[in-house]
């Protein structure tokens, strides 16, 4: 067996005869039995070849494919074998960012300098996790953060936000336990996410994961340095012992860091989840009994433009039974006489129970097409939660909203914009298919009113701009005319609009009153207020302390999200906060409002944080560590 991992390898240094696969070191011998001698390397030439090397490169001077050749890429030569550092780095930069270098390598010395990237990765990686792992556990000298200003409103949808387990994501419940007891300081994946282009939910996941790996799998951990893993082993190592009970954690750890050198990641994962069982057979039921609190049901997106549905973590017996229901169902609409394959049919079956209607009972929509996963914009896509709007999706338009959210969109060529529904009459006609779509449009699903829709005013016209779902993503402009129409026969939905400066931000915005089931009313007729930008005169500034429902539509118009960086959480489940503070002589008023969400709106208040508006939209946030990061009004696609 090679030798056990040293703790802290030194960089550059070439490892052991024998601990690289395909060094000769099978004491067997060869194939007749005779033994061979081992390999070995006149180790002080080789370091005194590299040390020229290196000296000549500080000295500026090119290297050439005589001296990349010589440095040993080729397997079991000096640099194949060299752990990450300064001297490996310099040789890989030196044969790959000079073509003509790399052009002359051989075949051998080319592999050699692809491993040698890899172990240069992977010591990437485990510097970055070192470097967070220091950063979130330093001492924390702030106090905790202060509690909300008595009366601060939850927002339009109370606060809460549909996400899972959002605002409970606390980076110390998940690593109480762990050897050293780390402790992660308050709001430390906030300070982190911007810098690293993250939300501050996979900051979290980050320095819960770093934090792991160094105190649960030291080997693993040592091993990613010395570049003899890759990042990705270490993540299979990290989830297939997650639940492997203490006591027989480090003898996996060693096993499988060990393991890893020589396996593909399918094949590592294979060999951990066997010595887990073997060690713990019991961790298997944690695993399980584990992930069913994760259990859930959501609406996606799929790569195609079409949606799908999944339910997680679910019981066993219930999942099969759920699907004999779905299957027995879709049977029954073949026995009926319904068009279409059984794999066709189980589509009608599924979205019929969740919806509670019948196929076969159904009256028949003329031009329909026999294809049941065009049944378009059921149910609630991404649905935002609770409203304090009466309804909730707005009209066509540019941008809309619906309920609480901002109606802002693209106007296409003067028109406003308007969440929701668009009008019924969307040119049928436009595609092959288009009478069938026009039918489905006409008696297809109600759309809930909870989902915000923002589909530029040109598009329901028959126009070829894409709209979106709030919570679901990018429509295309079929797909779009079929959620607005679904959305036009739910008899809460309201229309805004929000009309668009050539920047895309928004200019003007606009509710009309009332239900309209027939489709979104004219823009024209409507009266737009302006969406303060630039130098404000207050004009549209409220007396009391909480935001009239127009004051709050202006604002999540010009803001369509949480104004945090990096922060995607719809307006409409936001907090609208006084940046200056209500209780500091703060306004009501667009230059001083602005939405984030429940736990931005905590970390706002926090110790060592700062936040102004220099201009009405443009939040400039400052982190303790003296990291500014600013955001801006929302860009709508035009």
């Amino acid at each position: 067996m090679p030798p056990a991992l040293s703790p802290d390898p030194d960089p550059d240094a070439p490892e052991p005869a024998g601990s690289v696969s395909g060094s000769h070191s099978d004491p067997a011998g060869g194939n007749d039995g005779t033994p061979e001698p081992s390999w070995s390397w006149e180790e002080e030439d080789s370091a005194a070849y590299l040390g020229e090397l290196m000296a000549a490169a500080a000295a500026g001077e090119e290297l050439t494919a005589g001296d990349i050749s010589q440095a040993g890429f080729a397997q079991d030569g000096t640099a194949h074998q060299m752990h990450p550092g300064p001297v490996l780095a310099t040789l890989v930069h030196a044969a790959t960012t000079d073509e003509k270098i790399l052009a002359t390598l051989s075949d051998d010395d080319l592999v050699g300098v692809i491993t040698a990237v890899r172990r240069i990765g992977s010591f990437a990686a485990w510097a970055e996790m070192t470097a967070i792992r220091e950063y979130a556990t330093r001492p924390d000298h702030s106090r905790p953060a202060t509690p909300a200003v008595p009366g601060t409103e939850p927002g339009a949808a109370g606060g809460r936000g549909s996400a899972r387990g959002v605002d409970g994501r606390d980076p110390n419940a998940a690593l109480a336990g762990l050897p050293g007891r780390p402790k992660v300081r308050q709001f430390a994946a906030d300070e982190l996410a911007p810098d690293l282009h993250l939300t501050w939910q996979s900051a979290a996941d980050q320095i819960v994961y770093a934090c792991t790996v160094a105190a649960r799998l030291p080997v693993t951990f040592a091993a990613l340095r010395a570049g003899q893993i890759h990042p990705v082993h270490v993540r299979i190592i990290e989830d297939e012992t997650t639940y492997l009970s203490d006591q027989h954690v480090a003898e996996a750890d060693a096993e499988l860091a060990e393991a890893a050198r020589s396996k593909t990641f399918g094949e590592l994962r294979y060999h951990a989840h066997r010595l887990v069982l073997k060690l713990d057979p019991e961790s298997a039921l944690r695993r399980k009994d584990q992930a069913r609190q994760d259990a859930h049901v959501r609406a996606f997106r799929e790569g195609s433009g079409n949606a799908g549905m999944v339910a997680r973590e679910l019981p066993p017996d219930e999942v099969l039974a759920s699907w004999q229901h779905v299957d027995q169902r879709a049977r029954d609409l073949r026995a009926a006489g319904v068009p279409g394959t059984l794999q066709e049919l189980r589509v009608r079956a599924y979205l019929d129970l969740l919806q509670e209607r019948d196929t076969r009972t159904a009256p028949p929509v003329p031009g329909q097409d026999t294809h049941p996963g065009e049944a378009g914009g059921n149910g609630e896509a991404g649905g935002n939660g609770e409203s304090d709007d009466p309804g909730g999706n707005g009209g066509p338009g540019g941008n809309g909203g619906s309920g609480r959210g901002p109606r802002n969109g693209p106007t296409g060529s003067g028109g406003s914009g308007g969440t929701g529904p668009g009008p019924q009459s969307g040119p049928a006609g436009t595609a092959p298919g288009g009478n069938a779509r026009q039918g489905r449009r006409d008696s297809g699903p109600s759309l809930a009113a909870q989902v915000t829709l923002t589909i530029p005013w040109a598009t329901t016209q028959g126009g070829g701009a894409p709209g979106e779902a709030g919570g679901f993503g990018l429509l295309d402009p079929e797909t779009a005319r079929d959620m607005a129409a679904a959305a036009a026969r739910h008899p809460g939905t309201r229309w805004c609009y929000t009309a668009l400066h050539p920047d895309g931000t928004a200019a003007a915005h606009a509710c009309a009153p009332g239900p309209h089931p027939g489709g979104p009313p004219d823009p024209r007729t409507l009266k737009f207020s302006t969406v303060i930008r630039g130098p404000c005169d207050h004009a549209q500034a409220q007396d009391g302390y909480r935001a009239g429902r127009k004051l709050r539509h202006l604002v999540t118009a010009r803001n369509a999200t949480c104004t945090a960086p990096g922060c995607g959480q719809p307006a409409a489940r936001c907090d609208l906060d006084h940046t200056t503070p209500w209780h500091h002589g703060g306004l009501t008023c667009p230059c001083n409002l602005s939405p984030l969400c429940r736990h931005h709106h905590r970390v706002k208040q926090a110790q060592g944080w700062w936040l102004e508006m220099p201009e009405p939209g443009v939040l400039r946030w400052r982190t303790p560590a003296g990291r500014t990061h600013t955001t801006t009004p929302t860009i709508y696609p035009i």
